[in-house]
């Protein structure tokens, strides 16, 4: 049972959470993180996670060893071997022997992989439509550069760390 103090302290922040960043940000995490592992399999995308995008997207159309993209994906280098294996196994990467390391190999996006990336654009369209239905069209207009901006700085905030790391 809590205490007088604690009780008072829960009461204000459940007068507050509204406007808790970390809150806000998990709820819209959580319904985009569902809503894409239903849309996904609907669409015929049935291997694939939301989490398997954190590989995907990092690549890029670079071919990268595993371990820089588990250091880019702030993973260890097991949970990115497993994520690696679960991709090549479905199709949306191709594995191959580092011509510069012949212990190593190095990950590349292929066309299939290619394919979902431009099928998860669209679906991004479908979320500004479905944000558009709940808070209107100005501010969805106002909200997704807003997004983009702190999530840009974010990953360059981010890069810079990696950088010094190195």
């Amino acid at each position: 049972m809590l205490d007088k103090k604690r009780t008072k302290q829960l009461e204000d922040w459940m007068d507050k959470r509204k406007a808790n960043p970390g809150r806000l940000i998990y709820i819209i995490y959580r319904y985009v993180h569902e809503w894409a592992s239903v849309r996904w399999k609907a669409d015929g995308w049935e291997n694939l996670q939301p989490d398997h995008l954190r590989l995907i997207s990092i690549v890029g159309t670079d071919s990268v060893n595993n371990n820089e993209l588990a250091r880019r994906a702030r993973v260890s280098k097991q949970a990115m071997s497993k994520m690696v294996m679960q991709l090549e196994k479905f199709g949306f990467i191709d594995v191959n022997p580092d011509p510069k390391d012949s212990r190593a190999k190095v990950i590349s996006v292929n066309n299939q992989g290619a394919d979902f990336l431009q099928y998860f654009n669209s679906c991004g369209m479908v979320l500004v439509d479905d944000f558009a239905e709940i808070i209107g069209e100005k501010k969805t207009k106002q909200l997704i550069p807003l997004l983009s901006e702190l999530a840009e700085g974010l990953i360059e905030r981010d890069k810079k760390r990696l950088e010094e790391e190195k």
